[in-house]
């Protein structure tokens, strides 16, 4: 039984454009975000499109969603706090540098989360990753952690049938602006489950399939 999913700052840009989040909030377990990947999300991409729609759901995420502090989030929440005293017509341009300084502190938060799921996750307790970069997965996380690549969870989804098309939805992705990587990985601890079915809810979805048509599964 998954206990806790955590996905990366990728899995949710990605989702959030195609405003299918709602493929994460199906799992019957607690969503960890850290702090970086929240920042990231919010304030480091301040013009993207799927920006509301993500703002929207954090908010309503309530007792299941947690935000979880960690050193990478809290360095890059103070040099973005310092934003607000640069003049406005060099906001823009210091945004830019502190995205390119400080790249890689959403991956570097899940590595900080990484070293609190090793020894956190015990009995039949299992968490999932999702991610796109690369680096995470390098990353241990313990027996007790399946990683997981978003084009590997939707071409689980796909077998599910949860989504009509796994294909469909990354076109979808694609023609919204985002390269998403369709890396294969999926990788479980040795105490990991291989199946998250038990774990996902399938409320309602034999009649949204019949409903949508273009291969996503997705609301329009």
């Amino acid at each position: 039984m998954i206990s806790v999913v955590v996905p990366d700052t990728g899995p949710l840009i990605s989702l959030g454009l195609v405003g299918r989040l709602d493929l994460i909030d199906r799992f019957n377990s607690q969503i960890l975000i850290t702090d970086a990947v929240k920042t990231e999300l919010l304030e480091g991409r301040p013009s993207v499109p799927e920006r509301e729609a993500l703002a929207g759901w954090i908010a309503a995420g309530g007792n299941r969603l947690r935000i979880v502090e960690t050193p990478s989030g809290s360095l890059l929440q103070r040099a973005f706090d310092l934003l607000k005293y640069v003049p406005e017509d060099r906001l823009d341009h210091e945004r830019r540098k502190v995205r390119r300084e400080l790249r890689n502190a959403g991956e570097n938060s899940i590595r900080d989360l990484a070293e609190e799921m090793r020894g956190g996750l015990v009995g039949d307790t299992t968490g999932l990753v999702l991610f796109e970069d690369r680096r995470v997965r390098n990353m241990d996380f313990g027996p007790r952690v399946r990683r997981l690549s978003t084009w590997s969870f939707v071409l689980a989804l796909e077998a599910l049938g949860v989504i009509p098309s796994a294909e469909g939805l990354f076109d979808e992705i694609e023609r919204a602006g985002r390269m998403a990587s369709r890396i294969v990985f999926d990788r479980c601890g040795a105490d990991a489950g291989d199946d998250f079915a038990e774990s996902y809810d399938m409320t309602g979805l034999a009649t949204r399939k019949r409903d949508d048509g273009d291969g996503s599964g997705g609301p329009r």
